[in-house]
């Protein structure tokens, strides 16, 4: 006697057990980081192969999947940020290269973060070979160099691989300035009132 057909309801639940199946032998691997640089010397790094301009996919290097943190604790944990004391002069916030301490000012008017030249020695890198870019300041034009550096720890949380102009501020006590390819992936609220800012990780 032949075996009876799935019908209705009974159907039904096998199908949705095939498609359970399917969608667990069909999940996506982890996602592998590619560095490329373009003709500039401007170092990249992505997760999305198909987003590096083809002139540079070739030459794209596969350096491994990313390295996931450290496991989170049960608990929910006290959102992260660090306050700033703010008495209506520039902002200033901690952060570490390399496990150096810097003092680097917040700037959201640069595209991007520059670090002294002595600040980058402190922290062990080298900054006389590379590409240069041409940076612009109320002092003029400048050739400055660009290094990559792997991490930059500030406010709580990671930044990185992040690639760094190189040159001195002038008339400042501090060690560079944040611009928004940093700032971008943080919070910043200023509260007049209490005298402080506070600059959190984006969630």
């Amino acid at each position: 006697m032949p075996a009876p057909l799935c019908t209705g309801p009974t159907r039904a639940a096998a199908l949705v057990g095939l498609l359970a199946a399917l969608v667990c032998v069909t999940a996506p691997a982890t996602a592998q980081l590619y560095r490329w640089t373009d003709a500039s010397g401007t170092v990249y790094y992505t997760t999305d192969l198909a987003s590096i301009p083809p002139a540079y996919r070739e030459s794209a290097r596969d350096i491994g999947a990313p390295t996931p943190g450290p496991p989170g604790p049960t608990s929910s944990p006290e959102p992260a940020g660090v306050a700033i004391p703010y008495t209506g002069g520039p902002l200033v916030v901690d952060a570490w290269l390399n496990g150096v301490p810097l003092r680097l000012l917040l700037d959201t008017g640069a595209d991007r973060t520059l670090i002294s030249p002595a600040a980058m020695s402190r922290a062990g890198f080298s900054v006389a070979a590379g590409p240069t870019v041409q940076i612009r300041g109320v002092t003029g034009n400048a050739v400055a160099p660009l290094v990559s550096v792997p991490r930059l720890d500030l406010a709580g949380s990671r930044v990185g691989p992040l690639a760094v102009v190189v040159h001195d501020l002038t008339g400042d006590d501090v060690d560079g300035l944040l611009g928004r390819d940093v700032l971008d992936s943080f919070t910043l609220t200023v509260d007049a009132a209490s005298e402080r800012a506070i600059l959190a990780p984006r969630r």
